[in-house]
Formats: C-alpha cells, structure tokens, sequence
C-alpha cells in the first residue's frame, strides 16, 4: 500500500538478503492484500500462500483485525496460519505491524500494542522467530519524531522508507545479522505507465486530495 506493490517489504527483505548471501537462489513471493484481517488471509492462504510450496512464510496481521476481530480470535487465527505453514514443512517469522498516529478512531493507538503483544506473546510461547516492527518505529519515535513520522505515508501506512524498516528487521530475525537499505532507491523506472502515457502524448489521469488537486496539474 502506498508503494504500489514496488519496494514493498516483501521484494526489501530480498534485495537485503541478497546483500548478505550474493550467491543465494531466492524467490520472494508477496502474497499480502491491503485491507486484509486474519480471518481473510487464512482464507486464501492455501492458495495464495501454501500452493507454492514455501520454505518461508512470514506472517503480518494485525492493523485491519484492531477495527473488529476480537483479540482471542486474532490470537487463534495466527495460531492457525502456523499450524498450516509447518503442516507442510515451512518454517514461520512472525511480524508485528508498525505503530500508528493516534488520529484514528477505529485504531486506537493501546489496542494496536495489546494486538502486537499477542504477536510477541505467541512468538516466545512457539520459539518462533520475531521481527518486532512495532518495537522498531517506536524506538525510532523515542529518539527523534520528526524522523518517526518519515516512515509514514499517513496516519497508518508505512512509507517506502518505512518499508525498509520492516524488511530490515525481517532479515535481521532471519539471519541474525543487520542490513542497512536506506540507499536502496526506489524501482526504475518508477512510473513506468504514466511516463509512456506522456510520452505518447495521452491523458493522464491523477486523483489527488487537498491541496495536491490543485497543485498537480501545473506540476
């Protein structure tokens, strides 16, 4: 979400792997739909997760289950997903989601964090593998917000800066060993459909809210 699928931190935790084991056969497969609770990932997980026969699965819910599945529910959801994952001999990385403005009313901010103790809670009760994201944006909050808030498209959505924190710890947990991808620049070409568009001398269209709509198009 706000990357365009691009730079998400699925495709950054293998250009960050790839840093550390350049000789690494690796294929990184992103099965995440925005918007998704618990309930709708294990729905499709058999096919859009299982069916290609992962050594790795990573697992990330949590944002969307704040706004109305219950905390034991989600609990057993990602309980679940791990069954599933090892019933079929891959191994499991949990992930807690990133922390959030308070702005939102459907998320408050201390039920984010009791979804992502879960996360942590099932992790140290499994021995699995944790990438604490949310610890990571909050300890980059506590030492310089304005840098916090660069991670951040919006209120809820990393950006792709924030991203690279995500696939930072991703690799981290992994392999026990840190990579820097702040230099990693953003895919090129980066609007590959709207330059050829222009190219051609086609129309464009931007939706954009306030005060982009009115700053876009002299852009």
């Amino acid at each position: 979400y706000h990357t365009g699928g691009h730079r998400a931190y699925c495709d950054m935790v293998g250009i960050g792997l790839r840093r550390l084991y350049p000789q690494a056969q690796l294929t990184m497969i992103n099965a995440g739909i925005s918007g998704n609770t618990t309930p709708a990932g294990l729905a499709r997980m058999d096919r859009d997760v299982l069916a290609h026969k992962p050594q790795l699965v990573t697992i990330m819910f949590g944002m969307n289950d704040v706004t109305g599945i219950p905390p034991e529910q989600y609990r057993s959801n990602i309980e679940t997903m791990i069954a599933k994952s090892q019933a079929i001999g891959a191994e499991v990385l949990l992930c807690t989601p990133n922390s959030i403005y308070p702005e939102d009313a459907r998320r408050p901010v201390d039920k984010l964090a009791q979804y992502a103790q879960i996360v942590r809670d099932i992790a140290a009760a499994r021995g699995l593998p944790l990438a604490d994201c949310y610890k990571a944006y909050e300890d980059i909050r506590a030492r310089d917000v304005e840098d916090w808030k660069l991670l951040m498209s919006e209120t809820i959505h990393p950006s792709m800066r924030g991203h690279k924190v995500f696939a930072e710890e991703i690799v981290a947990a992994m392999t026990g060993q840190r990579v820097n991808l702040a230099d990693e620049p953003p895919p090129f070409p980066a609007i590959a459909h709207v330059k050829a568009l222009l190219a051609e001398g086609r129309p464009v269209k931007v939706i954009a809210m306030e005060p982009y709509d009115g700053l876009i198009a002299p852009a």
